[in-house]
C-alpha cells in the first residue's frame, strides 16, 4: 500500500516535471520574428503579428529595429524616446477618461443602492407603524 502511494506520487511529480520541461522547450522554440521582414511586411499583417507578441518579445523586437534603423538614421534613439513618451501620454489620457467613466458608473450605482436601502427602510418603518396601529385597535 505504501509503495503504491509513493509510486503514484512519484509518477505524478515526474509527469508534472516533464510537462513543464516540454512547455519550456516549446516556448523557447517559437519562431523569432525577423525585424527586417516585419518592417517590409504589409501593415495589416505586421499588426496581426505584433498583437500576438508578449512584453519580452516586443522589447527584443524594438531593440532589434532600433539597431537596424541606427545605421540609416543616427538620431533614432531621440526619435524613439520622443515617440514613446508621446504614446505614453496618450495612453495615460485614455486611461484617465476610462477611469472617469468608471467613477461615474460607480457613483450611479452607489446612488441607486442608497436609494434602494432608503426606500426599503422607509417602507419597513411605515409597515411597522401600520402593524403597531393595527395592534392598538
Amino acid at each position: 500500500m505504501i509503495l503504491k502511494t509513493n509510486f503514484s506520487s512519484t509518477f505524478k511529480n515526474i509527469t508534472i516535471l516533464l510537462v513543464l520541461i516540454l512547455c519550456n522547450t516549446l516556448q523557447s522554440q517559437e519562431k523569432s520574428i525577423n525585424p527586417k521582414e516585419l518592417l517590409e511586411m504589409d501593415s495589416d499583417k505586421a499588426f496581426e503579428i505584433i498583437g500576438k507578441l508578449n512584453k519580452i518579445q516586443s522589447e527584443e523586437l524594438i531593440t532589434q529595429i532600433r539597431v537596424i534603423a541606427r545605421n540609416e538614421y543616427k538620431e533614432i534613439d531621440k526619435f524613439y524616446l520622443l515617440i514613446s513618451h508621446l504614446e505614453t501620454i496618450k495612453a495615460i489620457e485614455e486611461e484617465e477618461k476610462k477611469l472617469r467613466d468608471l467613477n461615474t458608473v460607480y457613483g450611479l450605482g452607489l446612488f441607486l443602492f442608497v436609494g434602494l436601502v432608503g426606500y426599503s427602510l422607509f417602507a419597513q418603518r411605515k409597515s411597522i407603524q401600520a402593524i403597531e396601529e393595527h395592534l392598538k385597535q
